[in-house]
């Protein structure tokens, strides 16, 4: 179902808030019922969340250095490589994909809240989520933003938004006896109050989330819409552009597994050395959203930041550690040293999820080597050689500057 109706509904929700549509059969604007048409709606926006939660996972894993490109585009290797200028194409590869993921979910709020149940309706709560989602990714990999063509907005002001929609979405969810809603809106206000500096928030919603809870992005296993549907890892890889990077091979971490002999993605169109991922093996392979993992991850790098207590950040790294074969963390027992091999243990867990590039961001005094990321300065892997630069978030394209007269 998600695939045909992202397809068919693109219209309604391409257009803003007043619902007109270009094509009637699919939903009229005129009758348009947020009782009977709020689940269509919903699932619609949701594939629009979906896509852009991929956008962000694949190209903030090249900003990150969690992921190298095989790709010979110039555009990529600028993305991959930290130096954006004025002919990357961050609109089509990050920012489209994520403004429509962000208006057509605040539009579909929109909608629904005018719905008589809306107090407690499912398809509501949803809607509230995912615009939470798009918001928080937003704010994660654009150094700042806009939203269907208005004002300027921080990622502090980002974030402020994804709050909003989330907590929303928690207690609408609530009421609607929606629990994995509940559940995903409550890690993903963790998440934002993590990124905010909120720590004794982002400790209280993270400690509502069952250890258990794991919610998933959901692809299609179709190739015929391997464009826009399909695992984005996979799909990139079998286009022969995706690379594992130097730090990630070898590491005989099972959370981490690549394969310098694979078949599919090999050789690459760029000529790198190629090393591939085996963590996604098939276009419908789904993509690990937020989980209750996530959740422990978000109170125990809180609690390092907002208070200095070290013991549930150890005993989370001694758990993990344990899953990566690693033996025991004989390192040192300071708040930074602590918070370096969280993140480690963070990048390991949670590669290729769209995670890395914000605890980058939120975390500039460590050291990004203990990380697994090329430091700023060191010697660029791409053909076009040139050195990792400094720059963790993609700037507002230069179409979206143009557009939009309040960014003049």
């Amino acid at each position: 179902m998600r695939m045909h109706l992202a397809i068919s509904l693109a219209s309604l929700v391409l257009v803003g808030c007043d619902l007109n549509v270009a094509n009637p059969s699919v939903i009229d604007s005129s009758k348009f019922n947020p009782n009977a048409d709020g689940f269509t709606l919903s699932m619609s926006a949701q594939t629009n969340l979906f896509q852009g939660f991929q956008a962000v996972a694949l190209n903030g894993g090249f900003i990150s250095d969690e992921l190298w490109t095989g790709a010979i585009h110039p555009q990529t290797l600028h993305v991959n490589s930290r130096n954006f200028v004025g002919t990357d194409d961050i609109n089509v590869s990050i920012f489209a994909p994520l403004s429509l993921a962000l208006a057509n979910n605040v539009n579909a709020v929109r909608a629904l809240a005018t719905g008589s149940g809306a107090a407690s309706d499912s398809n509501y709560a949803r809607v509230s989520m995912n615009a939470g989602y798009a918001f928080e990714l937003m704010a994660e990999i654009m150094c700042a933003s806009d939203v269907q063509k208005g004002p300027k907005l921080t990622d502090t002001q980002l974030l402020d938004s994804a709050v909003t929609h989330f907590a929303k979405a928690i207690a609408i969810g609530t009421a609607a006896g929606n629990s994995a809603i509940v559940q995903e809106s409550q890690v993903g206000l963790a998440r934002a109050y993590l990124q905010l500096g909120s720590y004794a928030n982002a400790v209280s919603a993270a400690g509502q989330v069952p250890d258990t809870f794991v919610a998933y992005e959901i692809n299609s296993a179709n190739p015929a819409y391997a464009a826009s549907l399909a695992n984005i890892m996979f799909a990139t890889q079998s286009n022969q552009q995706l690379v594992v990077p130097q730090m990630y091979r070898h590491l005989n971490d099972p959370r981490v597994p690549s394969d310098s002999n694979g078949a599919i993605g090999c050789p690459t169109t760029s000529g790198v050395a190629c090393v591939v991922q085996t963590k996604y093996a098939s276009y419908g392979d789904p993509i690990r959203l937020a989980s209750g993992l996530e959740a422990q991850f978000i109170a125990a790098e809180a609690q390092l930041h907002g208070s200095g207590t070290t013991g549930p950040a150890l005993t989370l790294i001694a758990s993990e550690r344990a899953k990566g074969g690693q033996g025991a963390y004989g390192g040192g027992t300071d708040t930074l040293s602590v918070v370096t091999e969280l993140l480690n243990q963070r990048a390991r867990e949670f590669w290729m999820e769209g995670k890395k590039l914000g605890d980058i961001r939120r975390n500039p005094a460590v050291p990004l080597p203990a990380i697994l990321s090329d430091s700023v300065g060191a010697t660029f892997f791409g053909p076009t050689g040139g050195t990792f630069g400094n720059n963790f978030c993609a700037p507002i394209p230069p179409e979206e500057v143009n557009a939009n007269p309040n960014l003049h």
